[in-house]
């Protein structure tokens, strides 16, 4: 099964929509209180970074490594987002850390398809497409665009490239 791209960034803009978040940087925590999740922080550097727990089948509780810098923090509360807006039930277990130690393992498999769409999905919903066009004055300043989105500078060049590619400005 491919990844599939434009759901992911359809329903990250339906969630957009649907919660009223049309401010950046994008209020995750207004979701989680409206979806009525409970919140546990970690603070071990080696520890995971984020994930939902579910209770008799429902999403229930949200797991956040707070000893990971805000942008990672950020991401992954928005991906694990994407796993519940997108309806991924019976998820993979999927440790980047690991693939990424085995070579082997690297070569054969790549992220799963599940784990692909949250991140779609999570980038959306973190830099969504109508915002950064407001900011067209700063599109090549990716380290003033980062702080105002509150991502990564990774995350803001995927976003500026993406938004180039659709035309909205030429690259200079």
């Amino acid at each position: 099964m491919e990844p599939n791209y434009a759901f992911s960034r359809n329903i990250a803009r339906k969630v957009l929509k649907d919660y009223d978040l049309s401010e950046v940087p994008t209020d995750l925590l207004k979701v989680f209180k409206r979806l009525g999740l409970k919140y546990i922080e970690l603070n071990d550097a080696e520890d995971i970074e984020g994930a939902i727990l579910e209770i008799d089948g429902k999403p229930a509780i949200a797991v956040l490594n707070k000893a990971k810098p805000i942008p990672r923090q950020r991401f992954t509360l928005a991906h694990e987002l994407g796993h519940i807006f997108l309806a991924h039930t019976q998820r993979d277990i999927y440790d980047p850390e690991k693939d990424r130690e085995n070579t082997a393992t690297l070569a054969k498999q790549s992220k799963p398809p599940k784990e692909v769409e949250a991140d779609v999905f999570a980038s959306e919903l973190l830099v969504p497409y109508e915002q950064l066009k407001k900011h067209t004055a700063d599109i090549n300043n990716v380290d003033k665009l980062a702080g105002i989105f509150q991502v990564s500078k990774q995350a803001m060049t995927l976003a500026v490239m993406n938004f180039w590619k659709k035309g909205d400005k030429k690259k200079s």
